[in-house]
């Protein structure tokens, strides 16, 4: 990870990186434009087998810094086999020369921590399942996420970092991590606060990243925020420039509060109306300029 420049990310995630779709070369094109029109530097990627590690062979080949994170492909799995993916994970990134290791991504939500099932997200209350035994028992994720830095720190020699949730953020020891990075978004919950929020990431005289920073593709895109599901529940219609002005507010936020950072949620979605820069086709929406714009003069 070069220190002396600003971390100009995109979210590269599974549907993205086309496990089903996408040919070699239309993934060799993806990062070729991410480096040749957005002005990006790195990119984040998850998952954990094969097409993962091909992945990131072709960013790689393409210039830009590798973070990379595991994650599951059987639902929300139980901390016992998140460990053991873990260890192998560390292995494999040591290997490959990843630029930086990411312990994981809100693992509160991503990792069941409080028995030996295997969830589905959909049978989970974020509030009632997630974030209330968290509270209760912060002494469980702490022990966890401590667990998985002293896995990887056994065979990745590179920095490390982590990926909180906005309710998680409290509850991790960030002074054991070479990086701080929070998924925290700019809108109504947070429009009051948001700078100060962003100047706790700083604290910690740490690089401090933003996560994800995205928005739906609605014109409601502020109101839904991080909230996928949002227009499954209310009457929206598609948008651009209401994504692009979203974008563009919370990106200029970032540069007052001088983080070290920010990745882009994300590439492309499962639909238009998602948080993807391009759309289904493959071309540019309207925020994808707005991206391009920030990042051409970001750091």
């Amino acid at each position: 990870m070069a220190t002396d420049t600003k971390v100009k990310g995109i979210v590269y995630m599974s549907v993205s990186m086309g496990w089903i779709r996408k040919s070699r070369a239309g993934i060799r094109d993806d990062f070729g434009r991410m480096r040749d029109e957005l002005h990006a530097n790195a990119v984040r990627l998850e998952g954990h087998d094969r097409r993962l590690w091909e992945c990131a062979a072709l960013a790689k080949e393409a210039g830009l810094e590798v973070w990379l994170h595991p994650k599951a492909n059987i639902g929300v799995p139980p901390r016992s086999t998140f460990l053991e993916m873990e260890r192998e994970f560390a292995r494999r990134a040591r290997e490959f020369g990843v630029d930086v290791y990411l312990l994981g991504n809100e693992l509160s939500l991503e990792v069941n921590l409080w028995d030996d099932r295997v969830l589905e997200y959909t049978e989970r209350d974020i509030p009632r399942d997630v974030i209330e035994p968290r509270r209760r028992r912060p002494e469980v994720f702490r022990e966890f996420l401590a667990e998985l830095l002293g896995i990887v720190r056994e065979d990745f020699e590179g920095p490390i970092g982590y990926v909180a949730a906005s309710w998680e953020f409290d509850y991790v020891d960030w002074t054991q991590l070479d990086l701080v990075l929070c998924n925290q978004f700019f809108w109504p919950p947070t429009q009051d606060n948001f700078l100060d929020l962003l100047g706790r990431m700083k604290a910690f005289g740490k690089p401090a990243i933003l996560g994800e920073c995205g928005y739906l593709t609605i014109d409601r895109a502020f109101e839904a925020g991080p909230l996928y599901w949002y227009p499954q529940k209310h009457r929206v219609r598609y948008d651009e420039g209401a994504q692009g002005d979203c974008l563009r507010g919370c990106l200029e936020l970032v540069c007052r509060a001088d983080l070290d950072g920010v990745f882009i949620q994300e590439w492309l979605d499962r639909n238009d109306m998602g948080f993807g820069l391009v759309r289904s086709d493959g071309t540019p929406k309207l925020a994808y300029r707005v991206v391009a714009d920030f990042f051409g003069r970001f750091g």
